[in-house]
């Protein structure tokens, strides 16, 4: 005939492991773990005419900026950036060297110049300059780089219009 009862050893183990158990795992109540959430980027500051002139990074337009086209010019690069957060442009200029020109205009329709703000390179200005922006809110914006030390006629490219 079988016993009912059961190994000690096999009690203590069902015991151990319950034990175990209920130390290691967590209560009922207990909080969840901190969600991880992606750092939150500060709002711009402007949008369309109230950035004019304004400073991209200091206005936190640059957050959301995009390039929208390239041109190049003797190794030089020159890049329409564009925030449709803050609806303004400006160029940003890569390998410049001094008396350089980066420059950003605004069409109407029409073709009419609304806007243009640009920055020439100093001697000791880091690989990249950019402009102050222009509101790109109903306009097209154009970027474009002048390079005086090239002769007349090739000193000059743009982007296209966006």
């Amino acid at each position: 005939m079988m016993s009912r009862r059961r190994p000690a050893g096999a009690l203590a183990a069902v015991l151990i492991a319950a034990a175990a158990t209920s130390v290691l795992s967590a209560p009922a109540h207990a909080a969840p773990d901190a969600v991880s959430k992606a750092p939150t980027r500060a709002p711009a500051t402007c949008f369309a005419t109230t950035c004019h002139g304004l400073d991209p990074l200091a206005t936190h337009c640059v957050d959301d900026a995009v390039t929208i086209a390239d041109a190049t010019l003797d190794g030089r690069i020159v890049r329409l950036r564009y925030s449709a957060e803050c609806r303004a442009a400006w160029a940003q200029l890569w390998f410049g060297k001094a008396d350089d020109t980066a420059s950003v205009r605004t069409e109407d329709a029409g073709g009419h110049t609304i806007a243009v703000q640009s920055i020439t390179v100093r001697p000791g200005d880091a690989n990249s300059v950019y402009t102050p922006m222009v509101n790109d809110k109903d306009l097209k914006a154009q970027a474009c780089v002048d390079v005086p030390s090239l002769p007349p006629g090739s000193d000059f490219a743009c982007t296209i219009f966006y």
